[in-house]
């Protein structure tokens, strides 16, 4: 329970923890949720609640306005998601729903959508939840997120693409709602394989599927795709801290190119038939079944699930991929046709520098001849001048 409480309170944007009182602070405002009597996990930031069916309950969260000048701070509802970096986000997202979720806990929340605050005021904001009327095990799990107004969709919605650093002017506190605290077991399902790009580079998105209404906590994936059509091609992939919210999908990206330095170049995506192998393992426990390298070290998972996938990249989409991820290194067929027409180039230049050199040399030539004649009719005129001299004498 407290490596689970640990992981949640982590995304939860810039929280301290101060004299038993837990407070998010920007220079401009700070949000402190005050916690009910009914809360599971104590001590913490966010919100745990145990409610029975059908029943209502109003939350609070201070809110205090740090500057010298009136602020609007807008409050957003939303179901909590998974992103790409497989870590959980309880912010407003443009992902997907996942179609296992049953319960959209803005369905179930009532919340103001903007709060003024005037000049160094502190004002209680009440969220009313209500918990739905039929009997469930599990959680329903989402966010509230307190915005300042002005800022742009863009800066709030980055985990859409799945980045995860947030703007410190936006601050989201998880809400989990639950009506016991019975652990349901753990599933997970595999579904599409595609190729993509996250930030510009290549990769093969896995798409993976936690259908329960339950956390599926410190989750090790190790991957191989390896190339049926091209043997030679392998890629791997291991991460031994992920983490997947209740009913959510998300794609887990296993890179095909060099992602982190975009001066070093990277083989080009080949197209063909490709076979995935995955182990994932999940919820360590001492006395798990199951076995897995985390940190260098070998730990027990209460839970694993070995995946063996074949998929097909096809010639255009491949091509499509390489020609905007920067680092593909150019291709010898490309560097046959640069090298042609390299050659062209210098044949042309070489063509050109002869031209001159003999247009020069022709020029040269005409200017002898010309001189020479000259010379000569200078030398005609004169013995002409010489031979008239002496018929007069």
């Amino acid at each position: 329970m407290n490596k689970i409480k640990a992981i949640i309170a982590i995304i939860i944007a810039l929280v301290l923890v101060r004299g038993g009182e837990v407070q998010a602070k920007t220079m401009d405002y700070s949000v402190n949720p005050i916690l009910p009597e009914n809360q599971v996990k104590k001590g913490v930031s966010y919100f745990d609640l145990l409610l029975e069916p059908d029943k209502q309950q109003t939350l609070e969260v201070e809110l205090e306005n740090l500057t010298e000048k009136k602020q609007t701070i807008k409050v957003l509802i939303s179901s909590a998601v998974t992103n790409a970096s497989g870590v959980v986000d309880y912010s407003p997202t443009n992902l997907p729903l996942d179609a296992s979720l049953k319960y959209n806990i803005k369905d179930y929340t009532q919340a103001p959508k903007v709060v003024n605050l005037a000049a160094h005021e502190r004002q209680v904001v009440k969220i009313k939840v209500k918990m739905p009327q039929t009997p469930f095990d599990g959680v329903i799990a989402g966010g509230i997120t307190f915005q300042q107004e002005g800022q742009t969709e863009a800066d709030n919605q980055a985990a859409a693409k799945g980045i995860s650093v947030k703007n410190t002017y936006s601050y989201s506190i998880a809400l989990l709602i639950r009506q016991n605290e019975k652990e349901l077991p753990a599933q997970l399902k595999l579904h599409t394989i595609k190729a993509g790009q996250v930030n510009g580079r290549n990769v093969i998105n896995v798409n993976l599927q936690n259908p329960e209404m339950a956390y599926l906590n410190t989750v090790n994936v190790e991957a191989t795709v390896r190339g049926l059509t091209h043997k030679e091609v392998a890629y791997t992939y291991s991460n031994p801290m992920l983490q997947m919210a209740p009913n959510t999908n998300f794609n887990l990206p296993i890179p095909t190119s060099n992602q982190n330095a975009a001066t070093r170049v990277s083989e080009p995506l080949q197209a063909g038939k490709y076979e995935l192998e995955m182990v994932v393992s999940a919820r360590t426990d001492p006395k798990g079944a199951y076995e897995a390298t985390r940190n260098g070290k070998k730990e027990n998972y209460r839970y694993q699930w070995t995946f063996k996938k074949t998929f097909t990249i096809a010639q255009g989409e491949s091509d499509k991929l390489n020609k905007s991820d920067p680092t593909i290194k150019t291709t010898h067929k490309s560097w046959m046709w640069q090298g042609i027409l390299l050659g062209l180039i210098f044949l042309m230049a070489a063509v050109l520098l002869l031209l001159i050199k003999k247009r020069r040399q022709t020029k040269a030539q005409e200017i002898e001849n010309q001189k020479l004649r000259e010379k000569l009719t200078k030398q005609a005129q004169t013995i002409e001048e010489l031979n008239a001299q002496k018929k007069e004498k």
